[in-house]
This record gives structure tokens, sequence and C-alpha cells, in this order.
């Protein structure tokens, strides 16, 4: 018999979450899955509707970096079984339209249809296959709620073009985007990188991992780069980056600006740069790249970058976010 109850963390205005109880369907849907949620990352997009800055209607269900286990199957899904252990890539794409066809399924024009349902912070979700992603047996479940950003770093990357042996290359921010997109590029490729971030222990935090191939680039450092990397979501983040380019150079922003959009500097035009605005994971394939990219690459070490915190205490992480120490926040529920 299917667990017929499910805890839900919903915003009910600015800067206030609630758990919820929620009655759960005997029946899914033919084309569904019911997935028992174990992690779910915190992402900037999420911190944002707890602000205020992005109003959708309240309340709204946030969270969408989760992984967990198949519990229940509708009777039309053949590629898995319960028990299986899955992430969720929450883009709806249509696989018709021209920008599917042409390898852009994230800009996809019917994704507004969007099945995608009730969110990464509650305790089951209901869902339909197609969203899902078999992951590998990791040595530890939360892997898998960093998945679905990893994908997005994996994109970033992907758009940059960049080797860091032949381009000098910098990212700005080590919050949770930030954090994976060096992860990615020091994982995937050869040579060092700069980073800069506000708070020193983020970036310590990094170095200390890759002592040799991570150098912290000081306020007083005037020098420019070909390549940058904007994840900081502040529009001084976005002006720093602009200061930072090299003539010619590539500017890759995977920040949102809800509340603090960014002017173009006056002089900007003058490099001629090429800038790149990331959405979500591109088209779908860095979603399996990701998966499998953390497999092999993402040890204990990395761990200490993460910190857990349970979904009781969920409100209590959105409200003191900016004083928690660690690079990436993951809510578990157990």
């Amino acid at each position: 018999m299917l667990t017929s109850s499910n805890s839900v963390a919903r915003l009910i205005s600015p800067g206030r979450l609630i758990l919820t109880c929620d009655a759960l369907g005997q029946d899914l849907p033919r084309d569904f899955i019911r997935i028992k949620i174990e992690f779910c990352g915190v992402c900037g997009t999420d911190r944002s509707f707890y602000l205020g800055h992005r109003d959708e209607g309240y309340p709204i269900s946030l969270g969408h970096e989760h992984c967990g286990t198949i519990v229940a199957i509708g009777d039309q899904v053949t590629l898995y079984r319960v028990g299986d252990f899955v992430a969720i890539d929450p883009n709806f794409r249509c696989g018709d339209c021209h920008y599917c066809r042409s390898g852009a399924g994230h800009l996809c024009v019917n994704g507004a249809v969007n099945w995608y349902s009730n969110r990464g912070y509650a305790r089951f979700i209901d869902i339909k296959a197609s969203y899902a992603l078999q992951l590998p047996e990791y040595r530890a479940r939360h892997l898998g709620a960093l998945v679905e950003p990893l994908s997005v770093a994996i994109n970033a990357t992907e758009i940059a073009k960049c080797t860091l042996n032949d381009e000098a290359s910098l990212v700005l921010g080590a919050g949770g985007i930030g954090t994976l997109l060096i992860f990615t590029l020091l994982e995937t490729q050869e040579g060092e990188i700069w980073i800069y971030d506000k708070e020193p222990r983020k970036m310590a935090a990094l170095k200390a991992l890759y002592p040799s191939r991570i150098k912290i680039l000081e306020d007083t450092d005037d020098r420019v780069f070909s390549v940058v990397f904007e994840a900081t979501g502040s529009s001084s983040g976005f002006a720093r980056a602009c200061a930072r380019l090299a003539k010619l150079g590539r500017l890759i922003v995977v920040s949102r600006y809800h509340s603090d959009e960014p002017a173009i500097p006056d002089r900007l035009p003058w490099k001629q740069p090429n800038i790149y605005f990331v959405h979500l994971n591109g088209n779908g394939e860095s979603f399996s790249k990701a998966a499998a990219l953390m497999e092999r690459s993402w040890g204990q070490d990395h761990d200490h970058l993460l910190s857990f915190h349970s979904l009781s205490d969920i409100d209590k992480v959105f409200s003191e976010y900016g004083t928690l120490p660690a690079n990436k926040k993951i809510i578990t529920m157990e």
C-alpha cells in the first residue's frame, strides 16, 4: 500500500517557509513514478524566492536539486523499477519544437507545460517518469543532489570552450554553482584556475583540495583573463567580471539577477567581448555527464565543501543562509 501522507515545505510569504502535511493519492498516473526524496540542494533560485525577489504567487513549493528512491511506478513505466536511485532533471523538453530539434531543448517552446510537480523539499514527489535519471551506486547517496546543479556547471564550461592550459580563466563566486564550476574545470581539464569570492573561507576550502592548481585573486590584483565565469549573483560581481575580462575575452554569466540587475560598463564594448548567458543545463546531455563525473571525481575530501540540514530546519537554513560557512547547502529528509 502506498504512503498516504507527505511533508512538504512551502513558502507562504517572503521569508516564511512552513512544513505542511499533504495527502498522497493511492493511484499514480500511468506514466508517473513516486520518489522518496533523500536529499535536495539549496539553489540561488530558491533563495531568490525566499527573499521575495521573485513572486509567482503563494504558497509555492521550492527545491529542484533532488534525488531519491523510486517507491512506486505507474503501469506504463518501463525504464524504471521500484528501488531505483534517481535524480530529477526539472526541465521539460517536448522533442519536436525548433529548439529541441536544434539541440537547445532547455529553451523548449512547450516548456511551460511543465509536468514537474511539488518540488524537492518534501518527503515524496509524484512526477512524470521522463524527468528521472537513474544514478550510479555512489559511495554516498547525497551525491545525487549535486547532479542537477553540476549539469548546469558542465553546460557553462562547454559554452566557454576554454582549455586551462591555453587560456587564463577566472571564476567569480564560490557558492554552490561557482564551486561546481571550479570542480568541473579542474576535473576535466589540465592547468590552473583563478577564483574570487568575498568569503575567504569558501576560497580556502577549495584551495585546500587543489593547492597547486587554484590561485586566489586578490582585490589589489588588476590582471585580466581570457575567460571569466560570473557566478556571484550580484551586480557588483558582474562589474568585477567586466573589469577582469581581457580584450576579445569570453564572459560566461551563470548568475541570475532577480533584484540587482547590473548595468553594462561604458567601456566594456571597447574590449569587443563575447558574452554568454547560461540557462539551465542545455540540451540535457549534461545531466548524464554530471552523474558520471560525480561518480568518477567527487571524493570524500570534497564533502567538506557541503553542509547538511534537516527538512524540519529549512526555514532556519534560508534565514541564516549568509552565515552558514559551507560552499553548498543540502537539505536531508532523514
